[in-house]
């Protein structure tokens, strides 16, 4: 079932009866709910969000997939500690493999870790770029939340 958020962010119950979109031959967007037609207009922008329009109000969405839902769900905020020359574990978790050596350098979003969280496997990734002082775990290990897993020098 479709989930829906008003500007605030907010969950609303999705609106009664059918919605549906057309475009008229001046080639603007409409969409129906209920018995009321409102104007809609969409734009792709970077980074993967959206400008959304309808009626002459905007807002502006984020594209969100099953992984940002489940972080939502565990209270993890995305990019927490990005500069941090830890990386540590966003969530409890079994630490499958671990991909990098001490002494070897990493640029930003080289995968380092994988750690598996929820029946799901997670690769976590450099924060930045720069050269692996030490590793605190070895696959196998359990981890808890915020648990240092590697660190990076200085």
């Amino acid at each position: 079932m479709p989930r829906f958020r008003n500007a605030q962010g907010k969950e609303v119950p999705p609106a009664s009866g059918e919605a549906r979109l057309h475009r008229d031959e001046r080639g603007r967007w409409w969409v129906r709910i209920g018995h009321r037609n409102h104007q809609v207009s969409v734009q792709r922008e970077a980074g993967g969000s959206w400008s959304v329009k309808m009626d002459g109000v905007g807002d502006r969405w984020a594209e969100r997939g099953l992984r940002e839902e489940l972080m939502e769900r565990m209270g993890i905020e995305e990019g927490a500690g990005n500069l941090s020359r830890e990386l540590r574990a966003p969530m409890p978790g079994k630490v499958i493999e671990v991909l990098v050596k001490e002494g070897q350098s990493v640029e930003e979003g080289e995968a380092m870790l994988v750690l598996e969280a929820m029946k799901m496997e997670n690769v976590l990734r450099a924060g930045m770029s720069g050269v692996i002082s030490s590793i605190g775990v070895e696959a196998g290990n359990a981890v808890e939340k915020e648990a240092v897993l590697i660190s990076m020098a200085d």
